[in-house]
């Protein structure tokens, strides 16, 4: 569904700026929106972006003053409704998003019409959940500008280094990221040949930079900042899940519950990086990688052999 934003000024200016895929404000020329009305704005502030085809969320990237949404402060991404107020150092931007022409009826026909397109966008990938360890016990502790600034920090650095690696960020979900890395497109019913894969390489050596990049920061109550990450490959489907084409295409299917359900044994199992059987076997050196066993994963009724880190392998 179309959107924009309305941009009031605190210096009385007022324009208004569509937006697709993403928009980010800042201070600089170069951002979609750009608001130069005080050195309270960072050069690179905040960024919208658009998933599922049709929701907006709206993330702070590290501010040292904040972002807000009807008046409280942003910390983790959230989603931004018809009418939304952001303010951004005394700035009010107002979002809108029109309903499509038919309502509910018209998005959820074209869901419908989108369901037939999947079989044939189905393609391998490559793919990662990175979620923040002991998020809400933090949370607690820490005040929302201090909370704000280091996700923000977090998510914008984590972003730079799934898109400098050949990747692409799907989605945010809560303190969780999703990502991707994809060969070329297969016709349906080819299989992806066996042997090392660039794209579950791409996806391995970003999730060791995650890692590497959370060791060397701490929460604002000098408590280690700590991360995990699991990675697995397999058939997804690509589609734009929306009335607009030029939107994100979102992934979805088995192997992405795959992923997120590998994320969520790792404190069981101990591990800072674990990785499904599949995507170890595409990886260019095994011996690197320690069999774990094969584990229950909620929601599937096969057990997967899932593999963690040598002890002595260095992030």
């Amino acid at each position: 569904m179309a959107a924009k934003l309305r941009i009031h000024t605190v210096t009385g200016e007022k324009f208004e700026v569509p937006i697709q895929n993403t928009a980010t404000i800042g201070r600089t020329s170069d951002n979609t929106v750009c608001l130069n009305t005080s050195a309270h704005i960072s050069r690179q502030h905040a960024i919208i972006r658009c998933h599922n085809g049709y929701e907006y969320q709206i993330m702070d990237l590290g501010s040292r003053n904040g972002t807000y949404v009807n008046d409280q402060r942003v910390v983790l991404p959230v989603t931004l409704v018809n009418g939304a107020k952001i303010r951004i150092a005394n700035n009010e931007i107002l979002f809108e998003q029109e309903a499509e022409h038919g309502g509910e009826d018209a998005i959820e026909a074209t869901l419908a019409a989108s369901t037939d397109q999947h079989a044939q966008s189905v393609r391998p990938a490559a793919i990662l959940v990175c979620d923040i360890r002991g998020f809400s016990t933090q949370s607690e502790k820490i005040p929302a500008e201090g909370l704000s600034q280091i996700l923000g920090q977090w998510f914008r650095e984590a972003g730079n280094t799934v898109q400098a690696s050949g990747g692409i960020i799907d989605k945010f979900i809560g303190d969780a990221i999703l990502a991707y890395w994809q060969p070329g497109t297969i016709t349906p019913g080819e299989s992806t040949p066996d042997g090392p894969s660039p794209e579950c390489n791409a996806a391995f050596e970003a999730g060791r930079s995650m890692l590497r990049m959370a060791a060397k920061m701490k929460w604002p109550n000098e408590n280690q900042f700590e991360v995990g990450v699991a990675l697995h490959h397999g058939k997804v489907s690509f589609s734009n899940i929306g009335l607009v084409a030029q939107r994100d295409a979102t992934i979805i299917g088995d192997a992405v519950n795959t992923a997120f359900r590998l994320e969520s044994i790792m404190k069981e199992l101990k591990q800072k990086l674990l990785l499904s059987e599949r995507i170890v076997d595409l990886m260019p050196d095994r011996e690197i990688f320690v069999d774990l066993g094969e584990k229950a994963l909620k929601g599937k009724a096969q057990l997967v052999r899932v593999f963690g880190m040598k002890p002595d392998f260095e992030f």
